[in-house]
């Protein structure tokens, strides 16, 4: 009990951490899966391959490789230019986890776009609009409610993936437990238990809401 009280304000702070580091790539891996979905479904070959093609490499590639690959191997080339205050820990952990999960929301968006009924279209452009104002004005935000569930899914996937970060010296939950595991090897399971507590605690009330925010767009869809 000692040893938890004694670390206790150590994990929260990294826990915070770990919601920063969510907080901020997610909104960013929302954004670009949106710009990567509208790419991948474009009629232009020259829009639809790039962005098909970055999808694969970052789903068919390990996200700690992704990472490794930003930390040292872009912070190597970036030293020699002078500019390698540019990559550390935060930048590289926040550009990979957004990154990583770009690609996946950008699957998620794809399908929530072929999901919206293809009169949607049709009508926009009956009411004059071009094609980019269908888009952004009638098509996307229906697109919007329909992923809404899996993008939730999604967070609390990131949430629990951010750990990766300790790799690379990121001080989030996972690496402030490795510290605190490594100073007491003698007793380390109530440390632990202590972390994966803290993670149930922040991943719990998101899943709460993500149902209870699918019960209502269901209800509000019939």
């Amino acid at each position: 009990m000692e040893l938890i009280q004694a670390a206790l304000p150590a994990f929260l702070r990294g826990a915070l951490n770990t919601l920063v580091y969510c907080g901020i790539s997610f909104p960013l891996a929302v954004l670009l899966g949106i710009v990567l979905a509208a790419m991948s479904t474009s009629p232009f070959l020259f829009l639809r391959w790039p962005a098909l093609g970055f999808i694969e490499l970052m789903r068919n590639t390990p996200m700690i490789t992704q990472l490794l690959l930003l930390y040292y191997g872009v912070g190597a080339v970036l030293a020699q230019m002078n500019l390698a205050t540019w990559v550390n820990a935060w930048t590289a952990g926040v550009t990979a986890l957004a990154l990583n999960y770009g690609a996946y929301e950008a699957e998620v968006f794809r399908a929530g776009l072929q999901a919206v009924d293809v009169g949607q279209r049709e009508a926009a452009l009956s009411l004059g609009m071009s094609q980019q104002q269908g888009f952004v004005r009638i098509i996307l935000p229906q697109a919007i409610q329909i992923v809404i569930p899996p993008l939730v899914n999604d967070f609390i996937y990131m949430l629990k993936d951010s750990a990766i970060v300790s790799v690379i010296a990121g001080v989030d939950l996972t690496s402030v437990m490795r510290v605190w595991v490594i100073r007491n090897s003698s007793n380390p399971f109530p440390l632990y238990a202590l972390a994966l507590i803290l993670y149930l605690l922040m991943s719990l009330p998101i899943a709460w809401w993500g149902r209870r925010l699918e019960q209502r767009l269901k209800a509000k869809i019939s």
